[in-house]
């Protein structure tokens, strides 16, 4: 192909710019694409046409808010989804207000997806948290049962979850 400009020499440069209906494309030999880069791109060592300088000019002169945004960070302490992601926690109590929107998936993230506690419970109140839990169970059951109209069945599951409110140990048959 011949160079768009001279239209002497082969192109060896394809410049393209914008996207969709806007886009343009260009097709340059080197001495056309130095001279059409040299007054944009002031800052090139020489006269000969570097393609890794080239691209570190353009990457650094993209506009705001196109490819490359500024990361969201924490006024207070400087922390970013990505450090407290590495980090496994948040980097002070003002992060958690600052990345709020996201504070949900980087909890669950932080945790691998656990969104229960399923440690160790303290022994004093594990016979009280047993007994909550179990009420909790015993009212789900009792909902499927008044819904599937077994209401002889959800009479017995109402008696146990009274029994076990009381602090009775009979709740159980």
């Amino acid at each position: 192909m011949i160079c768009e400009s001279c239209q002497e020499n082969e192109a060896t440069v394809h410049i393209t710019t914008g996207s969709g209906l806007n886009k343009t494309e260009r097709y340059l030999c080197e001495a056309c694409a130095n001279k059409s880069f040299s007054s944009q791109f002031s800052s090139f060592s020489d006269d000969s046409f570097n393609i890794h300088q080239l691209l570190q000019s353009l990457s650094a002169q993209q506009p705001f808010g196109s490819h490359k945004q500024q990361k969201k960070h924490c006024e207070n302490c400087g922390s970013t989804v990505e450090s407290i992601l590495e980090k496994g926690k948040f980097g002070c109590a003002e992060c958690y207000e600052t990345f709020n929107e996201k504070s949900n998936e980087i909890i669950t993230k932080v945790q691998l997806y656990q969104t229960e506690h399923v440690g160790k419970i303290p022994q004093k109140s594990s016979a009280y948290i047993k007994v909550k839990k179990e009420i909790e169970q015993l009212r789900t059951k009792l909902s499927e049962l008044v819904q599937e109209q077994e209401f002889e069945e959800a009479a017995i599951v109402r008696d146990q979850i009274k029994s076990l409110e009381a602090g009775d140990d009979n709740g159980k048959n």
